[in-house]
């Protein structure tokens, strides 16, 4: 071979290689974006696909913020919402499937809520006829009529008697925990509650404390729904929960010293603005009402 053909065989190949590797490193980029592979129908015994649900919340959820055009768009979350209003709780084996399925269902409705009466800044205030979004008996579930609220405190709260249930039902606001991106399962729907409650305690948008004040910021929603804690922690409610979960030490010296009167409880203002992952614009205060709310507020009030 002579010099010349060694040159541009050289050449062939530098050229080849600048033109693969691009390639590569942009395939593996499109394909590490890629949420996930759609999954097959798979139901189960109450007549519900959760892995669509699954697919769906790893597709459109990212940071506790919803893609909601994206959802809208997505056929399989129609799907599922109509899998829904079929279902048979009765059918499921266990009470943790049937809890899983309710945190599933009312994480579902209030997406489909928020796109269906096509809500872009807050739900905080939205309302038909005079009834808020919370009370809006238009949700199919079970082949029944339900509203969220209707989910939330009659067939969860009584029934379950599971505080960490308000760290996984989502009212659509910032100032919610966040949303989980991954769908409840009855096998591990305990272990995902604690989880998220792990991830609520030593997150400072919900958990803080001011040791120059003297105290503790929590979030308000444990100030609307602090005594279903009591049950299960009576010595201290959710504080002693708080202290329990919690990895800085400030925060769990300063729920004993809540627990004792040492320091001062205060709650954080509660930003209604949705949790989209659109430009979110300014910070929505919640506002007075004369009716109930999701897991945003308290009929308990």
């Amino acid at each position: 071979m002579s010099k010349g053909s060694n040159y541009y065989g050289g050449f062939f190949w530098v050229a080849l290689v600048s033109f693969i590797v691009p390639l590569f490193v942009g395939w593996k980029a499109f394909d590490n974006l890629k949420p996930t592979t759609k999954p097959t129908p798979q139901l189960d015994a109450s007549g519900v696909d959760h892995g669509v649900w699954d697919y769906l919340l790893k597709s459109y959820v990212s940071n506790g913020l919803v893609d909601y055009t994206g959802m809208k768009k997505d056929y399989l979350f129609r799907e599922y919402v109509r899998e829904l209003g079929g279902c048979d709780p009765n059918s499921l084996n266990s009470e943790d499937d049937k809890l899983a399925l309710l945190c599933n269902a009312y994480n579902a409705f209030v997406i489909n809520g928020v796109i269906s009466h096509k809500i872009h800044d807050t739900v905080d205030g939205f309302e038909i006829g005079g009834t808020p979004f919370f009370d809006l008996k238009e949700h199919i579930f079970a082949g029944k009529t339900v509203s969220l609220n209707d989910i939330e405190h009659e067939m969860v709260r009584p029934v379950f008697k599971e505080p960490r249930i308000h760290v996984a039902l989502v009212c659509a606001a910032r100032s919610c925990p966040a949303i989980r991106a991954e769908a409840y399962v009855g096998a591990r729907v305990r272990d995902q509650l604690q989880d998220q409650s792990i991830q609520f305690a030593n997150n400072p948008t919900y958990v803080a404390y001011d040791a120059l004040a003297k105290e503790l910021k929590l979030s308000k929603i444990l100030s609307w729904y602090g005594g279903d804690w009591d049950e299960r922690f009576p010595d201290g409610g959710y504080l002693a929960w708080i202290g329990e979960l919690s990895t800085d030490q400030a925060v769990k010296d300063a729920t004993v010293k809540a627990i004792e009167g040492d320091v001062a409880v205060k709650f954080f203002e509660y930003n209604w603005q949705l949790n989209s992952q659109a430009d979110p614009g300014a910070p929505v205060a919640a506002k007075k009402k004369s009716g109930g709310f999701g897991s945003g507020s308290s009929p308990d009030e």
